[in-house]
């Protein structure tokens, strides 16, 4: 049952995700809206840990790239995105749960906010 908990924290991780990317936007510039085209472009399916681990390692260096032409605050967001999914890629599946109770998931969140409002004016 516990594993089934972590799968579903990881996969609303990545389903918030989902939602905002494609249609995500630019606080500043079009080069910033089609950056942000690529975001989980390529995720696999999260139904076990090995696709889970490889799809966040992906979705951390695609935020990463497209944070380079986004407003400074944007960027920030999105390398506190980045940094925390590149944590989940790392991470052994049963050691999720502390992930989403530490300070990194709360910071992660608040970045999510920030990114979903920047990537409204891209639609």
């Amino acid at each position: 049952m516990r594993r089934l908990w972590i799968l579903m924290a990881a996969l609303m991780a990545f389903g918030a995700l989902a939602v905002v990317a494609p249609g995500a936007g630019a606080a500043s510039s079009s080069k910033f809206c089609s950056d942000i085209q690529n975001i989980g472009s390529s995720t696999k399916d999260l139904s076990n840990a090995a696709n889970l681990k490889s799809s966040a390692k992906q979705a951390a260096a695609q935020f990463k790239a497209a944070a380079k032409n986004a407003p400074a605050k944007v960027k920030k967001a999105m390398n506190t995105i980045a940094s925390f999914l590149g944590s989940l890629s790392t991470k052994n599946p049963a050691d999720l749960a502390k992930i989403y109770t530490g300070s990194g998931f709360k910071n992660y969140t608040n970045a999510i906010g920030t990114y979903v409002k920047a990537a409204a004016s891209c639609a």
